[in-house]
């Protein structure tokens, strides 16, 4: 089933670092039962039970539009919230289908999970890419990037458009919706990210640069928002 977040189960999770760029899973138990049961999350508000029928999930919003799917689903009253990260998602990598095209993807290497942290230089620009313009990982007030959100490189982004690829594929993206908006972040020199390589995830390929803010990065660094 595909149902809301009460707000401060959103908040909750915005607190929380991201599964995947614009992604979470976590398993909870719903009020009144005792069994856990795993769900993924768009944009910290919209969750979808992860289960057989994901696919059936995500064709249905999809064809009906994220608004129109959020506007008629019916919240969710959940307890104990414990977030999954995506080196712990075996079935995930496994939903991976087809052989990727190359496209200046990367093959192989490990997600950025699976890295040590670097310091940025302080020139460098990533990009988040979203199907939200209200994208709940971009603090547009204090203009930054909040702690546990991924983004891409700059470079990468623009490979991708230069291919004519798809963000989708190329960064295993959850919901199947055409990517609409790039945020713009440059870090600071003293902000830190993990670097990697998109892992297959969600039924796609993944091979683009990813790179995860464990801790954000400093007021004033996003500086813009661009159509895709």
């Amino acid at each position: 089933m595909i149902y809301k977040a009460f707000p401060s189960l959103t908040e909750l999770l915005v607190s929380k670092p991201e599964t995947g760029m614009g992604y979470q899973v976590f398993d909870a138990v719903r009020k009144g039962r005792y069994t856990k049961v795993r769900f993924i999350v768009y944009n910290s508000e919209l969750i979808i039970e992860l289960n057989d029928n994901l696919d059936r999930y995500k064709l249905k919003i999809l064809n009906e539009g994220y608004t129109k799917i959020f506007s008629q689903s019916e919240f969710i009253n959940l307890e104990h919230p414990t977030l999954v990260m995506r080196n712990e998602l075996s079935n995930l990598r496994l939903f991976s289908e087809g052989k990727m095209e190359d496209k200046g993807r990367h093959k192989g290497g490990t997600g950025a999970v699976d890295n040590d942290e670097i310091y940025s230089n302080g020139e460098d620009i990533f990009v988040r890419l979203s199907v939200y313009e209200n994208d709940r990982r971009i603090d547009f007030i204090n203009k930054k990037l909040i702690p546990g959100s991924y983004a891409t490189t700059e470079d990468d982004y623009l490979t991708c458009k230069s291919f004519n690829d798809d963000p989708v594929d190329r960064y295993a993206l959850p919901n199947d919706e055409e990517i609409e908006w790039a945020f713009y972040v440059q870090p600071k020199s003293h902000d830190k990210y993990h670097p990697g390589i998109v892992q297959p995830a969600n039924g796609h390929n993944g091979g683009g640069v990813e790179a995860l803010f464990d801790n954000g990065t400093s007021d004033h660094t996003y500086f813009k928002k661009t159509t895709y």
